[in-house]
């Protein structure tokens, strides 16, 4: 998947852009506040519909503006395709594919992997934070879990409504009970089975990264104990279903489910360490990097395109030495990129297309 053309109008200071991309690596340089980010946020709007920053729609208009349009021609497994996205504040969003009406989640949409500055700390950060970059590459990959997830949120909440009214003796209770199992069962197969995939994919990536001989090792991590030799999906199920018992009066006293996917984690390990403990500083964000680039190759593993991979500032949280190193990395590989940077230090030596920009205009 490649952005061969990509407009943009009247999208926060941006007033007009028709950027001509070039097929590997593209660098988005400027000033801070000139529209580098806005123009990577541009892309992300047309592949997901909302925004990698927060804010409102009606927020995103630029001054005056009454409407604004994003519009990408893109090649997906040898075809031509153009998508728009349009926002009006009387009329809200509205979403063509060639000129067709569609779903933001259409199959030959535009897909994408984000990396920012706040990815740097999935390796250190809190959980919810390795659980949000497992959801979106998922959604991406698979029509089936982007449902699942969305019916287990609200059988989560359904189900926590039941335990803070204490009705947990219900015949409803019961029936909510086994949906959740049965939704948490699948997603916690759906993503074991994908971390497999990374952790395989990380030993690849890793090395290229990293001139050190270090080893990283990835698994899942539930939220309940399983002493099962396997796990397959009646084994998860009986469980699950058996901690709940357990759980039962405890989950009374805090009005909340305490197991499932929702709390589940993922270990990364360094040399056979738990990396958010034992890394430096420096390895966990190295690990990070790893992670993004592995999220961008499981992906074609799994579905068999590259999605665009758009990078927003991270160069200035590396060192120079990792900068290099991944600068030489998406010069060289078969996705598309796109990288936002203040800096062009060390950029001129790989092979890349470089855009400025000034006051939301290409220069």
């Amino acid at each position: 998947m490649k952005i061969n053309e990509h407009k943009i109008k009247n999208f926060r200071n941006i007033k007009q852009i028709n950027l001509l991309p070039g097929p590997g690596l593209n660098i988005i340089a400027g000033n801070n506040a000139q529209g580098k980010t806005n123009l990577l946020e541009s892309i992300f709007m047309l592949s997901t519909g909302t925004s990698f920053r927060s804010g409102k729609d009606v927020n995103f208009l630029k001054f005056n503006a009454d409407s604004y349009i994003i519009n990408s021609k893109y090649c997906y497994k040898d075809r031509n395709i153009e998508a728009l996205l349009k926002y009006q504040p009387q009329l809200g969003k509205a979403f063509t594919i060639n000129s067709r009406k569609a779903k933001i989640s259409q199959e030959n949409n535009l897909r994408v992997v984000l990396f920012t500055p706040d990815d740097l700390y999935l390796i250190k950060g809190s959980p919810d934070k390795r659980r949000n970059f497992l959801n979106f590459v998922l959604r991406q990959v698979s029509a089936e879990y982007a449902i699942q997830i969305d019916d287990y949120n609200k059988i989560l909440h359904k189900r926590n409504l039941l335990l803070k009214n204490k009705q947990v003796n219900n015949k409803s209770f019961a029936v909510i009970n086994e949906i959740f199992i049965e939704t948490a069962v699948n997603i916690i197969i759906k993503r074991i089975n994908f971390i497999n995939i990374l952790d395989d994919v990380c030993q690849k990536v890793f090395p290229s990264l990293n001139n050190e001989h270090q080893s990283i090792k990835i698994r899942y991590a539930l939220s309940f104990p399983i002493f099962s030799g396997k796990i397959n999906y009646e084994i998860l199920k009986d469980v699950l279903l058996e901690q709940l018992i357990l759980k039962k009066e405890e989950e009374l006293i805090r009005c909340t489910t305490m197991l499932g996917p929702h709390l589940d984690d993922i270990n990364i390990y360094i040399n056979d360490k738990i990396a958010r403990i034992f890394a430096s500083q420096g390895q966990q964000r190295n690990l990070a990097v790893t992670l993004k680039l592995a999220e961008i190759y499981a992906f074609y593993q799994i579905k068999g395109f590259y999605p665009i991979f758009l990078l927003d500032e991270v160069l200035a949280e590396l060192d120079e030495h990792k900068k290099i190193l991944l600068l030489e990395h998406l010069s060289q590989a078969g996705f598309q990129s796109f990288l936002s940077s203040v800096s062009l230090d060390n950029i001129a030596r790989v092979n890349s297309q470089i855009f400025s920009i000034k006051n939301g205009c290409l220069i």
